[in-house]
């Protein structure tokens, strides 16, 4: 498989809504399978994720809604033990679902159901590790991320055509290499935060 490097204290969110890692090219990038089609990506630059799509026709100011999928977890492939209890994904999920919604409530509507002017998000967080190499599994007590890519695509909820997407990358450094639940949280707020920014800067 092709492995996607990572940059040094930034954190991962998988979308050219968000800042994410330097520029790398598609000869470093594994494919989780997540994207139907991996195939438009192209190097992100300086403050973009490390792999994005833009559709250069499209007018995001006419998108005022917003519909998100559940964001789905994945174990990296090369994690020893694969019998993770799967209250330690759906935590994960919603916390980080949660604080998606939570950044953007404010100023879009958040909808359950497709519409003329919704983009439906699709999110994964794929290639998870524990921080703790001895520990060999993620416990609900303890899900910090010592590693992790993501994946992420926006389309239009109605045609399905795809609006953007991006692949990015997450080993070590801080602040969410410490092991512990708190600072994955922090994570999640941080990818949020930067997805309000970035939707907000599209549609100016």
């Amino acid at each position: 498989m092709r492995k996607l490097r990572y940059c040094t204290g930034l954190l991962l969110i998988a979308v050219f809504l968000l800042g994410g890692c330097a520029a790398v090219g598609m000869d470093d990038v594994e494919e989780s399978g997540f994207l139907v089609d991996y195939s438009q990506l192209t190097p992100g630059g300086e403050d973009r994720a490390a792999l994005t799509y833009v559709d250069p026709d499209v007018d995001f100011k006419k998108y005022d809604s917003l519909m998100f999928d559940r964001v789905s977890v994945w174990l990296s492939p090369e994690a020893e033990n694969r019998d993770v209890d799967p209250a330690v994904f759906k935590k994960m999920s919603d916390y980080f679902l949660n604080a998606l919604v939570k950044a953007v409530e404010d100023g879009y509507t958040v909808v359950d159901q497709p519409g003329p002017n919704v983009i439906r998000v699709r999110a994964a967080i794929t290639d998870v590790e524990p921080s703790d190499p001895v520990a060999k599994a993620l416990s609900v007590d303890n899900i910090g991320i010592g590693g992790a890519e993501a994946e992420m695509e926006l389309l239009d909820s109605m045609s399905s055509e795809r609006l953007a997407a991006a692949v990015d990358s997450r080993r070590g450094g801080k602040p969410a290499s410490r092991g512990v639940w708190e600072d994955t949280k922090d994570a999640f707020d941080y990818w949020a935060g930067r997805f309000r920014e970035r939707l907000d800067k599209a549609r100016r």
